[in-house]
């Protein structure tokens, strides 16, 4: 699609699974510490009874599905900002829900803005994201910013 196409309040869906490698993938990359990530025995302690993932891995895969489905794969595009929900005083994620590795999620994005700036677009896209095995939100992250150039 080309910027002008997209519409507030069109949505997208699809779902994913974060595996076992995906996990040690990210930590590996982004190199985050968190004890209930490192050390099982405590997780489990605390009912946690699979890997654990991180949010931010979770809104990284997210993102990337988005840019994968058919509707944005001829746009040029990149993250722009992150602006927040006015509703939330300016912020933007919420966890709500634990995620383990092996867990199918599904990912609603809602275009929530739209508006043109020095001859690109920038589209506002929310993420909701669910388990799918019980349909738990399990985040929340609203005004994701993409600069979209502009085609005829």
């Amino acid at each position: 699609m080309k910027f002008k196409d997209f519409k507030v309040g069109q949505e997208f869906a699809v779902t994913t699974t974060l595996t076992e490698s995906d996990f040690h993938n990210y930590i590996s990359f982004a190199r985050t510490r968190n004890i209930l990530h490192e050390n099982p025995e405590i997780a489990k302690r605390e009912g946690i009874t699979g890997i654990l993932l991180p949010g931010r891995s979770i809104i990284a895969r997210a993102e990337g599905e988005m840019t994968r489905l058919s509707e944005f794969e001829d746009c040029i595009m990149l993250l722009y900002g992150m602006d927040g929900d006015p509703n939330w005083q300016g912020r933007q994620t919420r966890y709500l829900g634990e995620v383990c590795a092996g867990e199918e999620l599904y990912i609603r994005y809602i275009v929530s803005d739209k508006k043109e700036e020095r001859g690109y677009g920038i589209l506002a896209v929310d993420f909701e994201i669910s388990r799918s095995r019980d349909g738990k939100l399990v985040a929340v992250s609203r005004r994701n910013l993409y600069r979209i150039k502009q085609t005829s």
